[in-house]
């Protein structure tokens, strides 16, 4: 191309620039004149941050693993203002690794009758009840309370029992070397903790912390993904997974009754992807009678575990015909590195599958036709940032695709995936690293307030409820905005 002028040049430079801006998630997002003001105060703080990180590779917490970078990240005013921002809903979060490990140790832990023992393979299994065929366990059963009162420092017990069911480690490149290696023991923690969620006085006081945790950090609605394990009690009985769904139901409706600015939570029943077809339909059984039961509050289903090692979605097929129609479907794929596998291939599956979001959808990025049918269908890719990072898809969180899909537009929502199990709590970190290093540096309250009514637009609320959720974020927003404003968040 040849320019007549210099003033030629800028004008087609800046019409790109500017075609671009248009183009990406937020392009279109209007923003008031209170909210441009905030947005220009956001602003200062996050180029403030890019800048110090870009002249200080250590403290560059964009770029940083999690494990290195959240004592930055707590000192951050970037973080500030995320955690005070409403965040609308999450929209992709596994109940047993949901609520901060902190508090399952100081909790949890000192619930009377809480036993400890241990595999042939070395894994702690904790649980309320004595079934070591169950538990597969080799050992004894231990008293928690009894092994804390013998140790020499309580404190530093409490320390080493919460590694069994938190991944952080200073060094996560020497203890994790391999995708395998972070895979197994992050697997291994679900069954480290299951049992004991499932004891009842335990699984209503967990539940109640991961609502309780989630208002706290200002997201108002919630759908996560549950196997909706069998309960037991101290005498015990055991009871149907109908009473697991009835008791989560209870719990949401007392919670919602005492925070009625909360929408409360939605269930999607979560099968383990590594089961064959026969049990599969058992398992399918059985939530089409809690779904039907319930079906406003036990919306859809999902298959999880480790994609790479559990069966592709078309291997599952016979079975999953036979799904309820009013069930919808959240299923999890293309989270891999691998291209042109059985792993990302499951993308086309759950399409095909027409699937209402897509979880994770790491591997999409590179099927140009798939992307193309999921903007055009519009359904929502649940991006997990800080989960692919620990789970060793991508170190530098700038290189993950979720880039991608924020430049072209593709919808996408926030999630958290498993607070708990990587020592974060909420929402507010995996929204620092989709601000910090997934949009691009001049991304501001746009994407963010994008992001935020992307959470409500895509989830399964009903079409009442939605306007319900959009009235109360729309004050809590305009509340948000006049916070900022007055100094009250920076």
């Amino acid at each position: 191309i040849e320019y007549k002028s210099l003033s030629g040049y800028e004008q087609a430079r800046q019409a790109v620039l500017t075609a671009e801006e248009e183009l990406m998630t937020g392009g279109h997002t209007y923003l008031s004149t209170d909210e441009a003001k905030v947005d220009d105060i956001f602003m200062e703080y996050k180029l403030g941050e890019l800048a110090q990180g870009f002249r200080n590779a250590e403290q560059n917490a964009a770029a940083l693993h999690f494990f290195k970078a959240k004592p930055l990240i707590d000192r951050s005013g970037v973080f500030r203002f995320l955690q005070k921002m409403p965040k609308g809903s999450v929209l992709h979060l596994h109940n047993t690794a949901s609520v901060s490990s902190k508090w399952v140790v100081q909790n949890m832990s000192y619930m009377p009758g809480l036993l400890r023992c241990t595999t042939a393979t070395g894994r702690s299994v904790l649980s309320f009840r004595r079934t070591p065929k169950e538990h597969k366990c080799q050992s004894q059963y231990v008293r928690v309370s009894d092994e804390r009162h013998n140790s020499i420092d309580p404190l530093v017990y409490d320390q080493n029992f919460e590694r069994l069911f938190n991944l952080y480690t200073p060094v996560p490149e020497l203890e994790f070397p391999t995708i395998t290696v972070v895979w197994d023991k992050f697997q291994d923690m679900f069954d480290v903790l299951g049992d004991a969620i499932s004891y009842l006085p335990a699984f209503r006081a967990y539940h109640w912390q991961m609502l309780e945790e989630l208002y706290n950090d200002n997201v108002m609605y919630a759908e996560i993904r549950t196997s909706c394990k069998k309960l037991y009690d101290a005498s015990g009985r055991t009871f149907s997974k109908e009473r697991t769904v009835r008791e989560l139901y209870a719990l949401n409706e007392k919670f919602v009754r005492l925070h009625p600015d909360f929408l409360g939570m939605k269930i999607i029943f979560a099968v383990y992807r590594g089961y064959e077809v026969e049990h599969l339909k058992a398992v399918i059984e059985e939530f089409r009678q809690i779904h039907e039961a319930l079906p406003h509050f036990v919306v859809g289903f999902d298959l999880v575990g480790q994609e790479d090692k559990g069966k592709p979605l078309y291997a599952l097929l016979p079975a999953l015909r036979d799904l309820p129609s009013t069930a919808r479907l959240f299923l999890h794929g293309g989270e891999t590195n691998w291209f042109g596998a059985s792993t990302d291939i499951n993308l086309l599956d759950a399409l095909l599958l027409n699937t209402t979001r897509i979880g994770h959808g790491y591997a999409l990025a590179k099927h140009p036709i798939l992307l193309n049918a999921v903007k055009t269908r519009q359904i929502a890719v649940e991006v997990s940032p800080i989960s692919n990072q620990v789970l060793h898809l991508v170190w530098d969180l700038r290189n993950h695709p979720g880039a991608q899909y924020m430049a072209l537009d593709v919808p996408i929502v926030i999630c958290n995936d498993d607070p708990g199990f990587w020592n974060a709590k909420g929402l507010s970190y995996d929204f620092y690293y989709a601000i910090m290093s997934l949009a691009p540096n001049n991304g501001g309250l746009r994407v963010l307030k994008t992001l935020v009514w992307n959470s409500v637009r895509y989830s399964t609320l009903t079409e009442e409820e939605k306007t319900r959720a959009f009235q109360i974020l729309e004050l809590t927003w305009s509340r948000f905005i006049d916070k900022v404003l007055q100094g009250s968040v920076f």
